[in-house]
């Protein structure tokens, strides 16, 4: 299973994003390995949640775990795609994922 993480820096210890369609990176967790990605929306002038979504949806995540719900252009691109989204708002690092 593949879940994906927004986070603030490219490390294993980075803390989690507030944000989703707007973090500068995302942390891809399978099997124990993590990859990191820059964010597509992160620089978006506009719709950053929608692109950041379909970034998501062609990495092949199958879930995503966020500190707060995304937006509902974002939550809806997810969901067509079954990408389940799970709320952590007390998640503070990546590391306590791993």
């Amino acid at each position: 299973m593949k879940v994906l993480v927004p986070v603030l820096s490219k490390d294993r210890n980075a803390e989690v994003s507030a944000e989703f369609g707007r973090a500068p990176y995302f942390a891809v967790i399978e099997g124990g390995n993590v990859e990191f990605y820059e964010n597509p929306g992160a620089s978006a002038s506009g719709g950053a949640g929608v692109k950041a979504s379909q970034f998501v949806i062609n990495l092949g995540v199958d879930r995503i775990i966020l500190k707060k719900p995304a937006g509902p252009n974002a939550k809806s691109a997810l969901e067509q795609a079954d990408v389940s989204i799970e709320i952590r708002e007390n998640l503070k690092t990546l590391e306590e994922l791993l």
